[in-house]
């Protein structure tokens, strides 16, 4: 069985709703008794608070800036020490984040966590995933892990372009050949809970196979 899913995708994608689906898909599967989620961002402000020189951010209002994104890698590094430690027999643990090259973000990840992952990368356009990076912030409020707002600027920056997107659009087979692990693609590019759910079917498909060999 796969140990961890990888949720791939800009802000406002539909990450944090996916999980919720597919955790209760997988419940009725049987494809795991436990299940466990790990966002990248609680681990980024973490590392920025331990930058006490600031040589990474400066801070912002309220929040932080980031002035040498190689602390991105170091986030992620983080987080691939986190999950080997976190793997046990009949938990599935849910690994989150947003780059804008997951060809050169997943190199961060040791092969041991990579060759029990499977990948699932969300195709949704950029001015969409903007829309709804607004709207789940209204909507979530002070709670949760989603309480925070990707600036617009920052979008622009840095999750316009993506090489996964990128690949995908040239050719879904290449990007299956350049991913590091086993990937599904889901398009999220309309407005529709029940066309997310079907698209998340494929990814029950995936580790149903896996659990079968």
């Amino acid at each position: 069985m796969f140990a961890y899913v990888f949720l791939l995708g800009r802000p406002g994608c539909g990450k944090s709703v996916a999980y919720q689906i597919l955790v209760g898909r997988m419940r009725e599967e049987g494809l795991a008794k436990e299940f466990r989620r790990v966002d990248d961002y609680p681990i980024l402000k973490e590392v920025v608070k331990q930058d006490i020189d600031f040589k990474k951010h400066v801070p912002s209002e309220g929040e932080f800036q980031i002035t040498d994104r190689s602390i991105y890698d170091d986030v992620l590094k983080e987080v691939s020490h986190r999950l080997k430690g976190l793997r046990k027999p009949g938990r599935m643990i849910f690994v989150e984040f947003a780059r804008n090259n997951y060809t050169n973000a997943l190199r961060n990840f040791d092969r041991e966590v990579l060759d029990r992952s499977l990948i699932v990368y969300f195709y949704c356009p950029f001015e969409v995933c903007c829309e709804r990076n607004v709207r789940r912030f209204e909507e979530a409020g002070p709670k949760g892990l989603d309480e925070h707002i990707v600036p617009r600027d920052q979008m622009e920056k840095y999750y316009r372009h993506e090489d996964y997107e990128e690949l995908y659009l040239r050719s879904e087979g290449e990007l299956q050949k350049r991913a590091p692990a086993p990937i599904v693609i889901v398009r999220n590019d309309v407005e529709s809970l029940e066309r997310l759910k079907q698209e998340l079917e494929k990814v029950i498909v995936a580790l149903k196979a896996r659990r079968s060999k």
